[in-house]
């Protein structure tokens, strides 16, 4: 959550009832040209071949085409691939995959029939084949299904086409949660309750996001089951009920609750049941996130005089303070191997994120002041990429880092704020 409103919302309290109805966003799409240098890295080089249509039928013409473009992308995007062959600049490279494709109508009708090959170049040895019969409305998610698979076999990877970033978009008191493919397309509105809706995170198999809504009056935690768009009351207690994130396991979330008067961080089922509050403080404690191990956690607290990062154990034991530079410090997050904790901090007038060791080793500025204002960031599960959020172009709206080469990409466009991104597992 941006700065100004996670700590505006600690005394927040709406009396307006909503209903949910998932609904298709609509919305511009302006590129945005984002200055940076990007590092030098070792890449596969990779062919992109033919991607035969074998009939004249349009569809399947069409279907060629889009794998072969979205499966390219896809390549590129992990930061893992340099991508080559006609079509695509260079042409020629020092290559040692290729990929084919083969589409073809279905007798009879009905979806066309799909075959992806990977294949060692030159020899043309294979080693990877699918089949795949999508329906229109699949195409794009069989060459994501399929580059993915092309990560794993060509460099031993977990590729990240597959995923998504859920986030808030709107102003005001009106926020919904939407969710983006993690290339910017595939937008899709999942409330449509007229309140406030924030703070989104995934439950580690993808079935469930967890957020923070007032569309029962008052602020509550919320879960929304992907697959039908229903929602459903978890917990909403008398004050703060406020950035929930679930355990790796799936089994428990931390949440920061203020019942008890100001803001400490518990521990509670997936039915809202208290396992065990893990902080006692006359200080502000809120944003909590598990390490990858489950047992421990990292979260923010403003009992040194400003907000700062700390760490304890699962059982609220050991608390260490982790970061000492920064006037203000929070919405930090453990990268997926737990070698690398991002955060956003505020130093001079804006807000910067941060990538470092979690013992505060090799800590690196990720933007400068010409993003202005950069908060609320979540890891990829490869743990190479992170999303955040910036009002650089004088909206906030989400971008795409890679920590390895220091590149960026835009990943939403349009006039609404977006914030509170959450990367899919």
């Amino acid at each position: 959550m941006t700065r100004i409103l996670r700590w505006a919302v600690l005394g927040f309290a709406l009396a307006m009832s909503a209903a949910s109805a998932p609904a298709l966003a609509q919305g511009g799409r302006a590129e945005v040209k984002i200055d940076h240098t990007a590092k030098a890295v070792l890449k596969t080089d990779l062919r992109m071949g033919d991607f035969r249509a074998l009939s004249g039928d349009k569809e399947v013409q069409e279907t060629a085409a889009k794998l072969r473009a979205v499966v390219a992308n896809d390549l590129l995007l992990s930061g893992l691939f340099r991508v080559g062959g006609a079509g695509f600049k260079p042409e020629e490279l020092p290559f040692s995959w290729t990929i084919d494709a083969t589409v073809e109508a279905t007798a009879g009708g009905g979806p066309v029939t799909v075959n992806l090959n990977l294949l060692t170049w030159p020899d043309r040895q294979l080693v990877l084949t699918k089949r795949y019969r999508p329906g229109t409305e699949q195409v794009r998610t069989t060459a994501h299904h399929f580059a993915d698979e092309v990560v794993r076999a060509a460099v031993g990877g977990e590729g990240i086409a597959l995923t998504r970033m859920a986030f808030s978009r709107g102003a005001g008191n009106r926020r919904d949660i939407f969710v983006v493919d993690y290339d910017g397309e595939g937008l899709l509105r999942l409330t449509a309750n007229r309140t406030l809706n924030l703070c989104p995170d995934w439950s580690p198999d993808g079935t469930r996001l967890a957020f923070t809504s007032y569309r029962g009056g008052q602020q509550g935690l919320y879960f929304l089951e992907t697959a039908t768009g229903q929602v459903k009351q978890i917990l909403a207690m008398e004050g703060l009920n406020l950035g929930a994130d679930w355990s790796p396991d799936g089994k428990e979330l931390l949440i920061s609750l203020s019942k008890g008067g100001d803001p400490e961080i518990y521990r509670i089922t997936p039915e809202g049941k208290i396992i065990k509050r893990l902080t006692v403080s006359p200080a502000i404690e809120i944003s909590p996130s598990w390490a990858p191990n489950g047992r421990e956690l990292v979260f923010t607290s403003d009992s040194s005089g400003t907000p700062q990062l700390y760490m304890i154990d699962r059982e609220g034991a050991g608390k260490r303070r982790v970061t000492f530079e920064g006037k203000y410090n929070d919405s930090a997050a453990l990268s997926p191997s737990g070698e690398w904790l991002v955060y956003a901090t505020r130093e001079d007038v804006v807000t910067q994120i941060i990538v470092m060791r979690p013992g505060g080793e090799e800590r690196r500025v990720v933007t400068d002041v010409s993003w202005r204002n950069c908060e609320d960031p979540s890891w990829a599960p490869d743990g190479r990429h992170l999303v955040f959020a910036s009002d650089r172009t004088g909206v906030s709206k989400l971008y795409v880092y890679d920590v390895v080469e220091g590149g960026f990409r835009q990943l939403t466009f349009g006039n609404d704020p977006d914030i509170t991104p959450a990367w899919s597992h």
